[in-house]
């Protein structure tokens, strides 16, 4: 199929033409998510670029350098029926910010509107405030985002299996993986760590830029070949899957919640934990600062006893020393006596 082709293909589709016919879906969102700063909103350009064929623009307002900047959800229209949408992306894996990542993937916040992470309950309430400003009738196409710059660490592996996983446990759809950045880094070990997650359609992706946004057939031809894949999978589902767009809505925004109470009772716990953990190395550090004060204390003492020990014996030697002087002096004193009692009497025995 070449390009007019596909473009033809896109740009008539519509879930009216569904067998079943649309089942109350008007417009099928694909809905961008992932990690900030992995090119998100520099594909969308190119998506845009490419279906437009004219003047390239920053339409998606993507960052010049390696760092997210979407802060709200960004839709961009493709044709009448399909829409490209820029969510916030999250700083980690963990965290608070998960809760807004799945609700905005199930589209249970409004579009074009700031998207704030928020602790404790305070989601749910945005999400029921929310309830006016959202479409049911919205097909939800899910497609993760990832730069081939960024290798997955081992420790990240089974995390961000979670977040695919539990993408399609709430949209009832494996997510599409893009890969941006696909020459600057190891495509090979990257799309090898999400085929090992379980995921089964990846497409990679050079976007186009400010700086390079050189037409090529190759690039054209990626991405209407990755809207095509995504409308076609859409179009299976509705025309072989008995849906009903209310409960789904109603299904996500339950999940999401659950999500929120399962996610605070998590980060409850881990306080919990590292409350626990810091009191014991409270304790721990007491204990031993007892233990140093109580060896000091003992080295002191033995320390008091030996000078104390030492002294006695200087002066018991001191002593010992004095008396076996005093003993000489004595013994010299009483030899001197003596000879001078000889002679005394040597004297009076002349005389007689």
């Amino acid at each position: 199929m070449d390009m007019d082709e596909l473009k033809h293909v896109i740009n008539s589709f519509s879930f009216d033409r569904c067998k079943k016919g649309n089942q109350g879906f008007n417009r099928c969102l694909i809905q961008l998510f992932g990690l900030a700063g992995h090119g998100k909103s520099s594909f969308i350009n190119t998506c845009v670029y490419v279906w437009q064929d004219g003047e390239y623009k920053n339409w998606a307002k993507a960052a010049e350098g390696y760092g997210g900047k979407t802060t709200e959800r960004i839709p961009h229209k493709i044709t009448s029926n399909i829409t490209l949408v820029d969510n916030r992306g999250w700083p980690k894996l963990d965290g608070y910010g998960s809760g807004e990542i799945f609700a905005q993937l199930g589209n249970l916040l409004p579009l074009g509107r700031g998207v704030e992470f928020t602790k404790g309950f305070g989601l749910v309430e945005k999400i029921v405030r929310s309830e006016k400003l959202v479409k049911d009738s919205d097909f939800i196409a899910p497609v993760f985002v990832h730069s081939v710059k960024h290798i997955i660490p081992t420790e990240e592996i089974e995390e961000l299996k979670s977040v695919l996983h539990t993408a399609r446990e709430m949209t009832g759809i494996y997510p599409i993986v893009v890969l941006t950045h696909k020459t600057y880094g190891n495509l090979t070990t990257v799309e090898s760590s999400f085929r090992d997650m379980g995921i089964e359609r990846i497409f990679a992706f050079e976007n186009y830029t400010q700086e390079d946004h050189f037409k090529t057939r190759g690039r054209h031809e990626e991405v209407l070949k990755f809207l095509q894949e995504v409308i076609k999978d859409a179009q299976f589902r509705v025309e072989h899957q008995t849906r009903n767009p209310v409960k789904e809505m109603h299904d996500r925004k339950q999940f999401v919640m659950n999500y929120v109470h399962q996610r605070e009772k998590k980060m409850e716990q881990e306080g919990l934990e590292r409350k626990k953990a810091l009191d014991r190395a409270m304790r721990e550090k007491e204990l031993k600062r007892q233990e140093e004060e109580f060896e000091r204390e003992r080295q002191r003492r033995k320390e008091a006893e030996e000078a104390e020990l030492r002294k006695r014996r200087e002066e018991l030697e001191r002593q010992r020393s004095a008396e076996q002087a005093r003993y000489v002096e004595i013994q010299a004193q009483q030899q001197a006596n003596a000879k001078g009692g000889k002679k005394f009497l040597g004297f009076f025995s002349k005389k007689k």
